[in-house]
Parts: structure tokens; C-alpha cells; sequence
């Protein structure tokens, strides 16, 4: 008979799932979550609409923050630590003061008649406020959907029209990157021009600004009219003798707790669906063995509020009484990747961190052998780099674990999934090469184009058997017949979109997504392992690959460099003209040793950063469509626009 681990065990676990999925799930969701009322069935449904937990009912808000604070041991500790390097800023909340600003926040909610019917849309920097607020949408049983900084008029009213949200939440500005941006202009040209008008708009009016020109950038930033105030409204209940909201509301397990929209790399993103039951017991069990059961956990990550990972650690280290440390200001100015993150790493005791592969690769570059950010900062309590979010060469994991004397930890995941489906597990030894194992209920194939399972070794589209664990997607929001095609290649499997083989040990490694792979007369080449080679060449800082059209071979790959600061600083036009031919004969010579001579990139372009989405990834298939195609229309998913346009004029003049 099998039990669940203690302490995790992989093969345990995975065993036990795969073998007695329903009895797995049910010791799951009996041991880590408090029911309100216990479910009739653990899984019901078919495979691609599974119901999981059927007839349960719970509170998310209730299972990540209240049981903390009953728990005397845990109420007095850091639940969440904001900081902001640009600011000066930092603000700690234990579990208890972010308990009472729950409960009061819920006050808010409830006031203005929203419940557990009702669609809360959040567009907010990151700051600890959009945490409170989603929190609150799960004590009250509203579902929340929070997006990212900077979107285009376009992109929210999209938003607003497709989830309809009864109350939108904002603020007047944020930070990103040394930069002040500003978020009710938009908003408030948006619901102008929408078809849909929410009820209420509560706006956090930020006033932590000291620098006198920030201070006139900030000073006039237009408002939306009539609304309400996130400070005044707490206010306002306090006046009225009202108390917080200490109660919560029971929902059903299948009920929404969230909407995310995904990162989009590939094209238009979509709304993603996730519902509490059955997102509370995978999240639970995920965050125990990813944090090998240790409660003293304190977890740093750069990402935005509106990125899946953050949901997941938020609602996860939580719920597991673990510190959660979040960052406003992004780390893709050098001086951020060099001083502000490590020093915030240093500052709080942050024993695990959650990074972008760019500031690891930066590193490299610039600090070869770790000796001056060892020397510099007191890393001793960081026990690990978490890299996830695209495939990573071995050099990164090699320079964190050789070099940094910190374990390295890759992981592979996606929105739809909800948790990360390949991971390097604490207590088994894998290869650098390998993105990791499969996630425990997660049964990956490896598959041909034309649907014929491959062999160890053999590259071809990862999928994964149905049904996929509770964590994953129950629909994408008003657009089902979407939701349809993920399942339809591959009939009996979810197809993510990743290229990717299994060795002979059972390792798995992610190459790239399917469609970041070119065809050289009738080859097929994928661009990651191009950018592999690329990387190699001591001058580059970071690179993407991406194909062009061409009437002889059908694609010819170029490349976009981001050089090293003194390769950039060329004093001499002429005379780096002569060492740009260099580095792309010395590239090239690369990539014939490492690849084939097929594979040689026709141009190089040499950029001061590359294009990417909101959520940091490189949108290849999107680069390559935008120079390919005249008529083609940038989505609005992308942080960047002008790059893209430099991008072209230098292609263009090259070309």
C-alpha cells in the first residue's frame, strides 16, 4: 500500500501518483487543506475537462493566511517583504499585519457589492498592494485577474471587454527599470472607449516619490473620473464603525480563484482559468517538496505580479508559512543585475531565488570565476538559484553551482500547467545538461510530427498523458474552442508546444518551443542550440536566433548580438566594421564545429537589447514574422516596441 512520502521521496511519490491517481489526491487534498466541507469524489469528469474534488467547498485566502496566523509559532513572522532598490524602500508585513490588511481590504470589496459572482480586474505595479487585493478577491470568493504594467490602450480595453470585471483596482504610477510609469492614462482611455463599463474603479494613489524630478513626472498624472481611493475607502468603513472582514466565504472547488493571461511569445495571449479546489491541493503538495519541506524558506523573485509564477509562490510559499520577498524596479539595467538584486539577496537572508537566465548569463561575462560578487556580498544563506521560464545551456547551471558555490535548480513550466512539469528535485543528482524530471502525476511522451512515439535520445514535441494534474487550466476564459486545440496533435495528451528529448536515464531536457526551430533545404535546426554556440564567443553578452526567409534554402538563420560594454564602446566606426566582420566569420566557425555548416548565420545584427514580452521571454516567432512580413502587427504583449523597429532599419541597411 502506498502512502505519501515523508520526507519527499520522488520515486515514492511519483509511484504512488501513477499508479493510484485518485487515492493520491485524496491524501493530498485530506492531509494540507482545510475543507469547509469535505468532497463526495476526488475525480470526476473526463480526461480533458476533469472535475476534480467535486462537491468540496473552501477558501483559498482562509488556507494560505488564516491557519498561519492561528499558528502562534508563525503569526509574528515575515509573511511578505517589498523592496525597491530605486525607492530606498522597504516595507516587511508579518502574516498577522497582512491578515488585518486583508480582512480590511475584504471590507472594501464587500461594500462595493462585489462576491463570489463577480470578476475584480487588477492593472498594478509591483508593490504589496495587488497581493492584498487578490488575497482579499479569494476571502470573499471573487475571482481576480492581474496584469501586467505598461499594457496599450488596446491590449485593456481587449481585457476589460473579454472579463468583464465589475471593479477595477489601479495606481497612479510604478517603477521598471530606473523609469516612472504611469498607469491610470491608459486605464482611463480605455473604459472610455470600451464597451463595457465596470461599476468602480479604486485607485491606490502612490506618494513615496522623493526626488524633485520624479516628483514632476508623477505631479499631473491625469486620474479617472469618479474614482475611488484606495486609502479613502479604508477610511471610510473605520468612520462607519464597520470591522474588517474576519469571516470568509466557502466557494466550490471548481469555482474560478483566478484568470491569468499567458505570456504570449507565440502570438496573442489567452485567459487562462483556475479554479480553487483543485489549485490550493496541487500548489500545497508542489511547494512542499520544492521547498523540501522547510518552513524557514525565504524566497526571493523579480517577476511581475502578473506572471503565473508569481501566483504560484505567492498562494504556495503562503500557504506553507513560508517569506515571500517581492521586487519593484526589474533587473534588466546592469546595475540592478550587479548591485540590487544581490544586495536585496544579502539584505533579507533570501535562501532561495528565483532569477532570469540574462542576469546569470551577465555574470558570466563580466565576473568569470564569482570572485567579485562572492567577495562583495555575504551570500551564505542562499542555498539556491532557481533559472526557469526558457530552456538554459549548461554553462549557466555549471558557472551558479562551480563557480558561485550555490546549488543550481532549473525547472521547466507554463500558465496553462500551473506548476513547473519539469523540475531538478532537491535529493536526486541531475545532469546539467537535463531541465529536470517530471513533475510528480506528470507522464511526458516524447513524440514525431506525425504522431509516432520516439526513443530515448530522439527529439521531437513533449506531451503529457491526460488527465494533467489539478493545477492545470480548467478552460481559457470565453474561448473553449482554443482551449480544444491543445489536446487535439495528440489525441489523448496535452501538447505544450516544446521540442525536447529523454535520455537514457529518464532526464528530460527542453530544446525549445516547436515553432523556435527553422527548416535549412529540408533540415531542421533549432535555434537555441545556434544560440548556444553564438553564447560561446567571448564578446557576446546575450543573443537570439531567428529565421529569415530565403527563395533557395526556405530559412536562413541571422542573429541579434547584445555585445559585451567594451565591445559596444568601440571608439572607431570603421574599425568596428572590420571586427564585426570578425566576430561573425569567428561565430560562424563556432557554430560549423558545434552544429554544421548549414547552420551559419547569413547576418548578424548588433542591438543594445533584445525585444521582449512583458514577462521577459524572447518572442523568436514574432521577431521573425515582423521582418519577414511587411503587414505583420506587433501584439501588444511586447515591453519593447522601438526595439523592434530599430531592429528592422538596421536589418534593413545591412540587408
Amino acid at each position: 500500500m502506498y502512502r505519501l512520502s515523508e520526507p519527499f521521496d520522488y520515486l515514492n511519490d511519483k509511484t504512488y501518483a501513477n499508479n493510484e491517481p485518485e487515492a493520491f489526491w485524496d491524501e493530498v487534498a485530506k492531509k494540507l487543506i482545510k475543507w469547509d466541507k469535505m468532497y463526495d469524489k476526488v475525480y470526476s469528469g473526463d480526461e480533458m475537462y476533469p472535475d476534480w474534488f467535486k462537491g468540496g467547498e473552501l477558501n483559498t485566502c482562509y488556507n494560505v493566511l488564516d491557519r498561519q496566523v492561528q499558528n502562534p509559532l508563525k503569526r509574528d513572522q515575515d509573511a511578505l517583504i517589498y523592496e525597491c532598490p530605486y525607492l530606498k524602500k522597504t516595507v516587511k508585513l508579518t502574516y498577522y499585519q497582512l491578515y488585518e490588511k486583508v480582512c480590511e481590504f475584504s471590507r472594501v470589496l464587500l461594500n462595493l457589492n462585489i462576491s463570489k459572482n463577480d470578476n475584480v480586474l487588477i492593472y498594478m505595479a509591483n508593490t504589496l498592494e495587488p497581493l492584498i487585493a487578490m488575497l482579499s478577491c479569494a476571502r470573499i470568493g471573487a475571482t481576480h485577474c492581474t496584469i501586467f504594467d505598461g499594457y496599450s490602450v488596446k491590449s485593456l480595453i481587449d481585457r476589460i471587454e473579454t472579463i468583464t470585471p465589475k471593479l477595477i483596482i489601479t495606481t497612479n504610477y510604478g517603477i521598471l527599470n530606473d523609469e516612472i510609469i504611469t498607469f491610470t492614462p491608459n486605464l482611463k482611455d480605455a473604459i472610455e472607449q470600451s464597451t463595457f463599463k465596470p461599476s468602480n474603479v479604486i485607485t491606490l494613489f502612490r506618494n513615496d516619490i522623493t526626488s524633485e524630478s520624479d516628483l514632476k513626472k508623477v505631479k499631473d498624472i491625469p486620474t479617472i473620473p469618479n474614482t475611488l481611493s484606495w486609502y479613502d475607502e479604508i477610511k471610510k468603513f473605520k468612520e462607519n464603525n464597520q470591522s474588517p472582514f474576519y469571516e470568509y466565504v466557502p466557494v466550490e472547488s471548481s469555482h474560478p480563484l483566478y484568470i491569468i493571461y499567458t505570456s504570449g511569445t507565440t502570438g496573442n495571449s489567452k485567459a487562462v482559468v483556475r479554479s480553487n479546489g483543485s489549485h490550493m491541493v496541487c500548489l500545497n503538495y508542489f511547494n512542499r517538496y520544492i521547498s523540501e519541506n522547510n518552513q524557514s524558506t525565504t524566497l526571493l523573485t523579480t517577476s511581475s505580479v502578473g506572471w503565473v509564477s508569481f501566483h504560484g509562490f505567492l498562494y504556495g510559499m503562503l500557504s506553507f508559512g513560508s517569506t515571500f520577498v517581492m521586487y519593484e524596479g526589474g533587473i534588466i539595467k546592469n546595475k540592478h543585475i550587479e548591485v540590487d538584486l544581490w544586495n536585496t539577496i544579502e539584505k533579507h537572508k533570501v535562501t532561495h531565488a528565483l532569477s532570469l537566465a540574462s542576469a546569470i548569463r551577465y555574470l558570466i561575462k563580466t565576473d568569470p570565476e564569482g570572485t567579485i560578487l562572492r567577495s562583495k556580498y555575504d551570500l551564505s544563506n542562499l542555498k539556491e538559484i532557481w533559472i526557469g521560464g526558457e530552456p538554459i545551456e549548461e554553462s549557466i547551471s555549471e558557472y551558479i553551482e562551480q563557480k558561485l558555490k550555490i546549488k543550481s535548480t532549473r525547472g521547466y513550466g507554463q500558465t496553462e500547467i500551473g506548476i513547473t512539469y519539469l523540475y531538478c528535485f532537491g535529493h536526486i543528482n541531475i545532469p546539467y545538461y537535463a531541465t529536470g524530471l517530471p513533475s510528480i502525476f506528470i507522464r511526458p511522451s516524447i513524440f514525431s510530427d506525425d504522431g509516432k512515439e520516439l526513443g530515448v535520445n530522439e527529439i521531437g514535441e513533449i506531451a503529457f498523458k491526460l488527465p494533467m494534474p489539478p493545477s492545470f487550466a480548467t478552460t481559457f476564459y470565453k474561448n473553449d474552442e482554443k482551449f480544444k486545440q491543445l489536446f487535439s496533435k495528440f489525441p489523448g495528451y496535452y501538447n505544450p508546444g516544446d521540442l525536447g528529448f529523454k535520455d537514457e536515464n529518464g532526464f528530460y531536457t527542453i530544446v525549445s518551443r516547436s515553432d523556435d526551430q527553422i527548416k535549412i533545404s529540408g533540415n531542421k535546426v533549432q535555434l537555441n542550440t545556434i544560440e548556444t554556440s553564438i553564447l560561446k564567443h567571448p564578446s557576446v553578452l546575450e543573443c537570439c536566433s531567428i529565421g529569415i526567409n530565403d527563395p533557395t534554402c526556405y530559412s536562413v538563420p541571422i542573429a541579434l548580438l547584445v555585445l559585451k560594454q567594451q565591445q559596444q564602446q568601440q571608439q572607431d566606426q570603421s574599425t568596428r566594421q572590420i571586427d564585426l566582420n570578425k566576430l561573425h566569420s569567428e561565430i560562424n566557425n563556432i557554430i560549423t564545429q558545434d552544429i554544421a555548416s548549414l547552420a551559419v548565420l547569413r547576418k548578424i545584427v548588433i542591438v543594445n537589447q533584445l525585444p521582449k514580452t512583458k514577462t521577459g521571454k524572447i518572442p523568436r516567432p514574432i521577431i521573425s514574422k515582423f521582418l519577414n512580413d511587411s503587414n505583420f502587427l506587433l501584439p501588444d504583449n511586447i515591453s519593447n516596441v522601438e526595439i523592434f523597429y530599430e531592429i528592422k532599419e538596421l536589418y534593413t541597411k545591412i540587408n
